[in-house]
């Protein structure tokens, strides 16, 4: 019996051994069979649908993205020509009124010597010489006889005086009289 159990063992052996090496066996339709339970228990239409509906949402999303990132770089760089143009526009006009106000402080400095040179008048009316000074001192002039706008006068403007130094010295005239208030000369 012995004898028996081993042979037995012996041919459950060579049985395994046999089957293993089997190349006859078809396997790929058990595969696929696997294959399809597997996909339809983790992969059914519900869940396929949700997948491609999230792809979906995905790519839009990666769209709006792209648009707002590609919307912000084209701001910046034209806000950064803009700005570049304004500094150039401004470094223009500096330049620019740099160069007036030289060619002005040279002009003013040559008219300021002669601003202050004394004014001769030879024997002018008192309207000419008053209307003069009434402009420089931004002043109003104001005449209550009008006999007193044709007195001649020899006189000399010296433009550094006041106005109040310049109303006495008229005043020491005999037939003159003028009076100074509230931004007004005026003339009896």
């Amino acid at each position: 019996m012995e004898s028996n159990d081993k042979l037995e063992q012996l041919l459950r052996q060579m049985y395994a051994q046999e089957s293993l090496r089997d190349d006859d066996i078809d396997t790929s339709d058990i595969v696929d069979e696997e294959w399809m339970k597997f996909e339809a228990e983790h992969f059914g239409s519900e869940k396929r649908k949700m997948i491609s509906e999230r792809f979906s949402f995905l790519k839009i999303a990666a769209m709006f993205i792209g648009v707002l990132m590609l919307s912000g770089i084209t701001y910046a760089a034209v806000q950064m020509i803009n700005s570049s143009l304004q500094k150039t526009q401004e470094e223009q006009t500096v330049a620019t009124v740099n160069t007036e106000r030289s060619g002005a402080n040279a002009q003013f400095a040559e008219q300021d010597s002669t601003l202050h040179k004394p004014i001769v008048y030879e024997d002018a009316e008192l309207a000419t010489i008053l209307k003069d000074m009434a402009f420089y001192y931004q002043v109003e002039l104001v005449y209550k006889n009008e006999a007193s706008k044709h007195v001649r006068l020899y006189f000399t403007w010296d433009k550094k005086q006041t106005i109040d130094d310049l109303v006495d010295t008229f005043n020491k005239f005999e037939r003159i009289h003028i009076a100074y208030e509230n931004q007004k000369l005026i003339v009896e």
